[in-house]
């Protein structure tokens, strides 16, 4: 049993511990609502990541040429995006007399492009005027909305020079082709010489068959 003292002590300060009580009740509270927050505004932003689009536009070399470039516009993200428009800072002369600014596809932009989904062409040939192209450099501002009608506009720096020094870099399906024409032009070649001699072994043979049936024939004559 608790001493009479003890419980004297908390009859007279009920009033105060329930006051202490609520504070740390409240405070609890207070605590759990925030947490409860961050986990709700947390699990929206991720629902978000995984539904919202994300465009990028890049240049990359071809795996069989490196000298040859593509431009990439891609959809890396999770979700559709809607009414693609691309603006450009500054321009790009991608052939002789052709301006990247010109081209339709940029001009008019994109209606739609699917999650993961990217569209890649050729963009231009470094060997020619390649000192011109290496150091060119402009931005493609592209602005876009998802499914909701949300706006995005997104910036992308494109420098050709972050490439200067790999242009003279053989790619290994090249070294491979060529190799591969290699062997086809020595098979080709021990073929024909191969095919000349089987001629040619022919030939003495049907000589020499020749040869006897004359010498037999010519028997045959003096005999009779």
């Amino acid at each position: 049993m608790f001493p009479t003292d003890f419980l004297e002590i908390i009859n007279q300060n009920i009033g105060l511990m329930t006051l202490l009580f609520s504070g740390v009740v409240a405070v609890s509270t207070f605590f759990y609502a925030i947490l409860t927050w961050k986990l709700v505004s947390e699990t929206r932003k991720m629902r978000e990541a995984q539904t919202e689009p994300k465009i990028e536009v890049r240049i990359w070399p071809r795996e069989e040429y490196i000298n040859f470039f593509d431009l990439i516009i891609e959809n890396i993200g999770s979700g559709p995006a809607y009414d693609i428009h691309f603006k450009l800072e500054g321009d790009f002369e991608y052939m002789k007399g052709k301006y990247m600014s010109e081209l339709a596809l940029l001009k008019n932009g994109i209606k739609y492009l699917g999650p993961r989904q990217k569209i890649q062409w050729f963009l231009t040939n470094m060997v020619e005027d390649s000192e011109i192209k290496l150091n060119t450099s402009f931005t493609v501002n592209v602005i876009y909305k998802n499914a909701v009608g949300r706006k995005y506009e997104e910036r992308f720096p494109i420098d050709f020079s972050h490439f200067r020094g790999l242009l003279s870099i053989t790619p290994p399906l090249i070294k491979i082709a060529d190799s591969v024409g290699k062997i086809e032009r020595e098979i080709r070649s021990i073929s024909d010489n191969l095919h000349g001699l089987i001629n040619i072994e022919k030939k003495d043979e049907f000589e020499r068959e020749r040869r006897i049936k004359e010498s037999f024939e010519n028997s045959s004559q003096e005999t009779a």
